[in-house]
């Protein structure tokens, strides 16, 4: 009998242990899950945002920064040897395109208030006189057997302006307009030279380089409307100085065709560098 109630005794006080045990495992894990819900409500953000208090930074690539450079063009005093002058677009350019017929280069320039074609631009006037000279003999028909080729003097001033806006797009036009300037005072006089039958001392492939290095770098770019213009205008210089140049790089080399395709490429770029660069100031 005693024993059994030893017995007894050590089941009840077994089973008591247990029961013990069981309830600190769980008042334990309860403690620990409320903890942890209450600290994720506590702790979370507002709107979803992340809990971490180290909140990441917004990435730097993306940033824009917005400045503002001067671009400045130098003086040009060159002589254009005029063909005529009509008070049409229309004659000017019929009588242009039947020089060029003929072999002659030819450009209708701005009206002032006259549409005046010219068959060569440069920076010698002993040179444009020497154009007019080989050029005369080609011109039967359109000009009379007493009339003379003009050499006329055009002076271009220089040019400022400032542009403002994305860093990378406005350096990239300042660079560009520095390159065109060069290109354009060494391709003139390039034809000086080949007029005047001296040795060239100009460095059409290098030149050629750097203009196609223009391009790539403006083609790159996306401008916005504050400097839309002027992307587009050395845009527009760059692709008809490649062109030009190609066409003295030709004639250099003893193609004949390439002397007026090329005359004919700097009339236009005179032209547009004359009157584009006064709308920008």
């Amino acid at each position: 009998m005693m024993r059994r109630t030893r017995m007894s005794k050590n089941r009840n006080l077994s089973g008591f242990v247990t029961f013990l045990i069981l309830a600190v495992v769980f008042v334990g894990s309860g403690y620990l899950i409320g903890k942890y819900l209450l600290a994720s409500l506590l702790q979370r953000p507002p709107e979803g945002q992340p809990v971490s208090g180290n909140q990441p930074e917004p990435p730097t690539g993306g940033e824009t920064t917005t400045t503002t450079v001067e671009i400045s063009t130098k003086p040009l005093t060159l002589y254009r040897v005029q063909l005529g002058a009509f008070s049409t677009k229309e004659r000017a350019e019929n009588t242009a395109q039947m020089a060029i017929d003929k072999g002659v280069p030819a450009g209708v320039m701005s009206p002032d208030p006259l549409y005046k074609v010219y068959c060569g631009v440069t920076s010698s006037k002993e040179a444009a006189q020497k154009l007019a000279q080989n050029a005369l003999p080609k011109l039967s028909g359109i000009v009379g057997e007493d009339d003379n080729l003009y050499v006329a003097t055009m002076e271009i001033d220089s040019c400022s302006f400032s542009l403002t806006g994305n860093q990378n797009v406005v350096q990239e036009i300042q660079k560009a307009f520095s390159t065109i300037d060069n290109a354009i005072a060494s391709l003139i006089g390039f034809w000086d030279q080949y007029y005047l039958e001296q040795q060239i001392s100009i460095n059409l492939a290098s030149m050629k380089s750097d203009i196609a290095t223009v391009k790539t770098a403006l083609d790159q770019i996306t401008p916005d409307s504050g400097t839309q213009a002027a992307h587009g205008v050395a845009l527009a210089l760059a692709t008809e100085l490649e062109n030009a140049i190609g066409a003295a790089i030709q004639t250099q080399g003893g193609d004949g065709s390439g002397t007026v395709q090329g005359m004919t490429s700097v009339i236009k770029i005179i032209d547009a560098y004359a009157h584009d660069l006064k709308a920008l100031q």
